[in-house]
């Protein structure tokens, strides 16, 4: 294991590369654009406007109570699932850089997860926007949320990695994982609350992503977090990191002949 955790932490020293990398991917994606990497911002913020008006009046909810847990999980699920999907993907998409040069592997996993990373941080100005229009956030909750965000990274980056290393050796695993995330998303409490699938509660209490969004979302809307969800999510992190770091120990030097 002492190689797999040495690659990590060579990978976490470069961060001048793979944050530079991931940057130039995203500008890349919207080269010769006028507004840039904002069109993000700019279609999400559309997309939440949209199903906040018409889910809002579906589940006869207020504007000001819907929106805000809409705008809030909807960012945030976006982040985790394109985390999950490219990070899925990470080792085959850098299948040339990992063939040809000796660099170290995690890398690009967390060139993935930065790349997502800044896709966030334009959507976050959506959720803080909605956040101050409504006079929901509450600075005292802040740091509740940072220490939920933490836990949901930790928990991202383990599976990133858990799933590019499946993926370059079982090239059907990205296809099973994008449809498997398709289905996450409708059990999840996004477009809607955990309180309205109370006959349905254990989709709740055996979804992980639901304990990441309590933990991401209560805090901003100044609701409490459910103990579950921390203890659940810090157990998952540890078991989860320990088994890919084996798996990932035991896989590193063949991923240079799977790719």
């Amino acid at each position: 294991m002492s190689d797999a955790l040495k690659d990590i932490w060579l990978s976490l020293k470069q961060w001048e590369l793979w944050t530079t990398l991931g940057w130039l991917e995203l500008r890349q994606r919207y080269k010769r654009s006028i507004v840039g990497p904002f069109w993000i911002t700019l279609s999400m913020g559309i997309l939440i406007l949209a199903l906040g008006v018409i889910y809002g009046e579906l589940f006869k909810m207020e504007l000001k109570t819907y929106l805000p847990m809409l705008a809030i999980g909807l960012v945030f699920w976006t982040f985790m699932s394109n985390v999950i999907n490219e990070g899925a993907t990470a080792f085959i998409a850098s299948s040339t850089y990992i063939s040809q040069l000796p660099t170290t592997k995690f890398i690009y996993i967390l060139q993935a997860f930065w790349r997502n990373f800044m896709m966030l941080c334009h959507n976050i100005v959506i959720v803080l926007a909605v956040l101050f229009y409504f006079k929901t956030l509450s600075i005292s909750s802040i740091p509740l949320f940072f220490i939920g965000f933490i836990i949901v990274v930790v928990n991202l980056i383990w599976a990133s990695l858990l799933l590019a290393v499946l993926s370059v050796r079982f090239r059907d695993i990205p296809q099973i994982v994008t449809s498997i995330m398709q289905v996450v998303f409708y059990i999840t409490p996004i477009l809607f609350s955990g309180q309205m699938l109370s006959k349905y509660s254990f989709l709740l209490q055996f979804n992980p992503f639901a304990w990441f969004i309590d933990m991401l979302r209560s805090p901003l809307l100044s609701d409490s977090v459910s103990s579950q969800s921390y203890i659940s999510s810090i157990i998952l992190a540890i078991v989860g990191s320990l088994i890919t770091l084996v798996i990932f120990s035991k896989t590193k030097n063949k991923i240079s002949y799977w790719v």
